[in-house]
């Protein structure tokens, strides 16, 4: 069977008490350019939430940008994840960083929670 690498709503948070539950609760994964809460969930899958905040970001299209790199990451890094919710939050840093130090960061994470969860 192929293995599907969409990024379909069911795989996403969507309620604020999803975020909350997860930032309160989870464990958090930081580096130079993010902040990652990770929480165990009760689904067969992970699910990404995005917090990226309009004060470390500013205008609308560096947020869009940093928000689409997340996503395409978490993509295709899916089906290695284990059943987790996970919030990424962009820090200071990474206004300034370049795309490819960015996928490297989302990468060491992905891999992190793969081996600790």
């Amino acid at each position: 069977m192929t293995k599907r690498l969409t990024f379909e709503p069911r795989k996403r948070l969507h309620q604020p008490a999803e975020f909350r539950a997860v930032r309160q609760r989870g464990n958090r994964l930081t580096d130079a350019y993010f902040s990652l809460s990770v929480l165990a969930n009760h689904e067969s899958h992970a699910r990404l939430g995005l917090a990226i905040a309009t004060r470390t970001f500013g205008t609308a299209v560096a947020r869009n940008r940093i928000k689409r790199l997340a996503r395409e990451s978490f993509r295709l890094n899916q089906h290695d994840l284990p059943p987790v919710d996970v919030t990424v939050s962009a820090r200071d840093a990474a206004r300034v960083a370049t795309l490819d130090d960015l996928r490297t960061s989302l990468e060491k994470h992905w891999k992190n929670i793969t081996q600790r969860w």
